[in-house]
């Protein structure tokens, strides 16, 4: 049964994460129930720490990433329903400093399990968006 949860869990980064390029196979977890908060975690490379994604229109109501044609004949060609976003979070000690990334989202084929973290070009999207911007 473990086999099968985690088989399942598995995301396939052709191209790996920026920064992480070698790694191509990543466990996906949800963190909470509500599905805002999950881990991602290098399937075959214990010293690599995890990294917390997020929702990211859980964050920004009106957050509407455009995918390249490129990017998304890399993805399978899916339908826009079969593709899951999240963003990498920052978390830190003092919790208004934390931050999203809402520039370079990573983007699943639910259909498929391949992922790729994709650099929106034409919008003003932050690297770093503040998740407790009014606190």
């Amino acid at each position: 049964m473990e086999t099968n949860q985690e088989s399942r869990n598995t995301i396939i980064f052709q191209e790996g994460l920026l920064g992480f390029e070698e790694i191509h196979e990543f466990l996906l977890f949800h963190e909470d129930e509500e599905n805002i908060l999950w881990s991602l975690t290098a399937a075959n490379e214990e010293q690599i720490p995890s990294f917390i994604v997020m929702d990211p229109f859980t964050i920004l109501d009106d957050y509407a990433p455009k995918l390249s044609q490129r990017d998304l004949e890399s993805l399978g060609n899916p339908n826009p329903e079969d593709l899951c976003f999240l963003v990498i979070a920052v978390i830190r000690p003092q919790l208004s400093d934390s931050v999203v990334n809402l520039k370079a989202p990573i983007v699943i084929n639910i259909h498929n399990q391949h992922a790729k973290q994709v650099i929106l070009e034409d919008t003003e999207y932050p690297l770093r968006y503040r998740l407790f911007a009014g606190h």
